[in-house]
């Protein structure tokens, strides 16, 4: 089975390079459709094309852990990846066997809100209520998902040893499972077509509803011995299915990466436009609500790329804080 999905990714690369060769096109690696992270590619996408006139294709793949190797050789132009992936991928440490040396970072794209579903009906009512229910596990098509969900039950003084687990490929599956009531409740980000779909399967049952996780400083502190991230209170919106009310998720930052092969001027010229772009991002999809303009860059122990350093120190920007 390794062999076979190590063909499949070599096959992937050598048709993303072959498509930008031959045809012109940038691709952006991303996450299966319906996720966050293709939406918002789609949108980023859109704008390349419409005001720096570039070609460009959105290529969803399995997850980040699949498409950032590809970004690293140049065999795919630019993806999402998040804080975890970032740090750990270009290190060659946790979830990824091998560094990473030429992953780079060209925007602080916005926060992901990431939270814990259940069946609206469900007895559950916080994260420490999740203690001997079942959860979905695994996710070898999106291994990062491992590190979300152990931060988000770290809150609660909870690991994986306290929960039952079933098997999946990926965040996104797992709602699925809980979409089929084959788990008690499932990890994902706020605003997904997944999610979605589960509150229209379990309508019957009130749809979906998030967890309130716990924002005391004891309970960020066990957080962030999992991963960078921070409380963030999400309000109902039309567009944040299960928020049935204000509600505490972790939020993470989420980085536009490309390699350090890509021309400099590609990358100013991508940056400057994202500056003076939140309006039209956010009109793309409400998760660029959180795109700040102010603070496009961040320290996270991975490089910048030369093109996008150029940009901030034009504007202030540079060096970047923690």
């Amino acid at each position: 089975m390794r062999i076979l999905n190590l063909t499949i990714v070599s096959a992937v690369a050598a048709s993303l390079s072959s498509m930008a060769q031959a045809q012109q096109v940038r691709v952006i690696a991303s996450n299966p459709q319906g996720s966050i992270f293709y939406a918002s590619s789609v949108v980023l996408g859109k704008l390349l094309d419409e005001k720096l006139k570039m070609q460009v294709r959105v290529q969803p793949m399995g997850g980040s852990s699949t498409y950032i190797p590809l970004l690293n050789r140049g065999e795919a132009d630019f993806g999402l990846t998040n804080v975890d992936d970032a740090r750990t991928s270009y290190q060659g440490t946790g979830n990824f066997r091998q560094p990473n040396p030429d992953l780079r970072l060209m925007a602080t794209a916005f926060p992901l809100t990431l939270g814990v579903m259940v069946i609206n009906d469900s007895p559950i009512k916080s994260i420490g209520d999740l203690k001997g229910k079942t959860l979905p596990w695994g996710f070898n098509a999106q291994t990062t998902g491992r590190v979300l969900q152990e931060a988000v039950l770290a809150t609660a003084s909870l690991t994986m040893k306290d929960v039952k687990t079933v098997p999946t490929q990926s965040l996104f599956s797992g709602v699925d499972l809980l979409g089929d009531g084959k788990v008690d409740a499932a990890t994902i980000s706020i605003g997904t077509g997944q999610g979605q779909q589960a509150n229209v399967k379990m309508a019957s049952r009130g749809g979906i509803r998030f967890l309130n996780m716990d924002g005391s400083p004891e309970a960020v502190a066990r957080l962030r011995k999992v991963l960078p991230g921070r409380p963030f209170v999400v309000q109902p919106a039309p567009f944040a299915v299960g928020i049935i009310g204000p509600t505490t998720v972790m939020a993470y930052s989420v980085f536009l990466s490309t390699s350090a092969k890509m021309p400099d001027d590609v990358v100013y010229e991508i940056v400057k436009m994202l500056h003076a772009s939140k309006d039209d991002l956010v009109k793309g999809h409400p998760v660029f609500r959180n795109f700040e303009a102010g603070r496009m860059s961040e320290e996270i122990g991975v490089p910048w790329h030369p093109g996008a350093i150029k940009f901030y120190k034009e504007i202030g920007q540079w060096p970047p804080k923690d």
